[in-house]
């Protein structure tokens, strides 16, 4: 330092974990600061600053006696002073001064100067400090707001995919039922206005009580009741329901469920929801004339669901938002397949809360495979209990 005339100056400062210091120096070569401090207030920092025994004597200048940095590094860069900088009885960072150049000892006056300017570069540290925190809290408020103009943006087109999911099965019971009013109608067309207008009201009911349970999922407060039940079952029960759906497209449904799949403990509401989630999902995005595979097997400590389509695919790099909620790979004002936006996050949930896993596989135009696991004994729910409308 040229006031001073010292041969080298280093300067330690903390580093943002609290835990060590890190050397910002001069009159130092690079390979001299590779081989030097990697200094712990207490660890590195030892018991005494002022130390004999052959050594190149280091005298403390306010330091307390624990706190010491490496011996054999000051040593060998001839370091003679420590000067501590501290901010509100925190240490900051350390000043070491090299020998003078002349031989001579700091005087009482140039003591007190350096730590008068020591002390005014501790608030400036200080300051610093709190300016990069400022900046820190600026971005991730920056982030989280930015995050929250996406949900809201997300939210309104749930919204507007809810309003149009629920009308078209309302249009299609208004108008079959209006039919069924005009006497010339005949017992077979009336009997088939029924069954749309029970398939509707099917559909109506599935939407509201997955807008239901994804209430449930945002306060937490989904119960799942596991119980000894058949998978296979349940997936036969929910291709059945889907019949429709599936002959309007045309699509070949191949169940392929193995035929001693082991009673496994799980919710069957829940589960039938996830199945009849996943087949609609594959179903909905298949071309017509296309092909839907089912499958279950017996895992190593549980029971796997397969649902595999050859429809569009999803690409790259929407796999990992699939499962969020109101999140559609096609969220475009035109897009061409229905859909809420929840059902896979719903998926994903009621899979999760019976300690399951779901993993989702995907070629764009070639199509998507989703694999559910659930164990096979029970080990609790993960939610709260409260009761849910079923």
């Amino acid at each position: 330092m040229g006031l001073l005339s010292v041969s080298r100056a280093i300067l330690l400062t903390r580093d943002s974990d609290e835990n060590r210091f890190q050397v910002l120096a001069r009159g130092l070569r690079e390979s001299e600061i590779r081989e030097g401090l990697s200094l712990r207030p207490s660890g590195v920092f030892t018991r005494r600053m002022r130390v004999a025994r052959g050594l190149t004597e280091i005298r403390s200048e306010g330091l307390p006696e624990r706190e010491i940095a490496d011996i054999e590094f000051l040593r060998r860069q001839r370091i003679r002073y420590a000067f501590p900088i501290r901010v509100k009885d925190k240490l900051n960072a350390i000043l070491l001064l090299g020998e003078r150049v002349n031989g001579a000892e700091l005087t009482a006056f140039e003591k007190r100067m350096l730590r008068s300017i020591l002390d005014i570069a501790g608030i400036v540290m200080d300051n610093t400090e709190l300016y990069d925190d400022l900046r820190q809290v600026n971005r991730a408020m920056e982030a989280q707001n930015e995050r929250l103009k996406e949900l809201d943006k997300l939210k309104t087109q749930f919204l507007s995919n809810v309003g149009h999911e629920l009308r078209t099965p309302i249009t299609c019971v208004i108008g079959f039922a209006e039919c069924l009013r005009y006497p010339d109608v005949d017992e077979a067309r009336r009997v088939e206005f029924a069954d749309n207008i029970l398939a509707q009201g099917e559909r109506l009911s599935n939407l509201i009580n997955q807008i239901l349970d994804l209430s449930d999922v945002t306060e937490q407060s989904l119960k799942v009741e596991p119980r000894e039940a058949d998978l296979n079952e349940i997936v036969q029960e929910v291709a059945e329901s889907l019949r429709a759906d599936i002959d309007s497209k045309r699509i070949v449904l191949e169940l392929d469920l193995a035929p001693s799949l082991p009673r496994s403990f799980f919710d069957p509401k829940r589960t039938r929801r996830v199945v009849r989630n996943l087949l609609d999902n594959a179903i909905k995005f298949s071309h017509a004339n296309g092909k839907v595979h089912v499958s279950s097997r017996a895992g190593a400590d549980g029971v796997e669901l397969s649902v595999k389509d050859e429809g569009v695919g999803i690409p790259e790099d929407s796999l990992e938002s699939i499962f969020e909620s109101f999140r559609q790979v096609d969220g475009s004002e035109t897009r061409s397949h229905g859909g809420a936006g929840i059902g896979l996050s719903l998926v994903k949930e009621l899979v999760e809360s019976q300690n399951g896993t779901v993993a989702v596989a995907s070629t764009p135009g070639e199509g998507s495979s989703f694999t559910v696991r659930l164990p096979l004994s029970p080990r609790g729910s993960r939610r709260p209990a409260a009761d849910l409308p079923s």
